[in-house]
């Protein structure tokens, strides 16, 4: 089981190395380099967010604005957590969401790396591919919002959240 989880681990990433360089994940031979192609997405443009759980959101959010400097650009809530994202001065970076569960233990793993992305259907299909868990296959966040998200996890347990931000007139169709 453990070779099992290296190998799908190993997999994942030089998927998802060699996409970001445009490379074959298997230089093996142009069967495996196609085989790859069939079900790798363009890699992700860029890392949105890093989430860090807290255990009191607001004295968490006092130390990142009032002790670093980060700037709260917004917060959010659902049933069983409150989150505030914070950027840097340019607010244009990746974002540090600190989030605190309300009830029970933190559900986003050791850690959740957020990415931007063309294809969140492509990157889901990546983690199925690699035996890795998806938790939500890349849907839209709801008709009038341009935001498909699709949620997975690695071999480790980290959740990765991709998001893949549409234009108006894609939603339309």
């Amino acid at each position: 089981m453990k070779k099992l989880k290296t190998d799908m681990r190993r997999a994942l990433g030089a998927a998802l190395i060699a996409g970001m360089f445009g490379l074959p994940a298997n230089a093996s031979g142009p069967e495996e380099s196609e085989k790859h192609e069939a079900h790798v997405a363009k890699a992700p443009k860029s890392i949105a967010a890093a989430v860090v759980s807290v255990s009191d959101l607001d004295a968490a959010t006092e130390f990142y604005t009032q002790g670093l400097g980060l700037t709260k650009v917004r917060s959010s809530a659902g049933e069983n957590y409150k989150e505030n994202i914070l950027a840097t001065e340019d607010e244009t970076g990746t974002k540090l969401v600190l989030i605190q569960t309300l009830d029970g233990e933190p559900k986003i793993g050791k850690a959740r790396v957020v990415f931007n992305t063309d294809d969140a259907a492509g990157m889901m299909q990546a983690l199925k591919t690699a035996g890795m868990h998806v938790e939500r296959d890349a849907t839209p966040i709801s008709k009038n919002v341009p935001v498909i998200i699709g949620i997975g996890h690695d071999a480790d347990g980290n959740t990765l959240e991709f998001i893949q931000r549409l234009q108006r007139t894609k939603m339309a169709r």
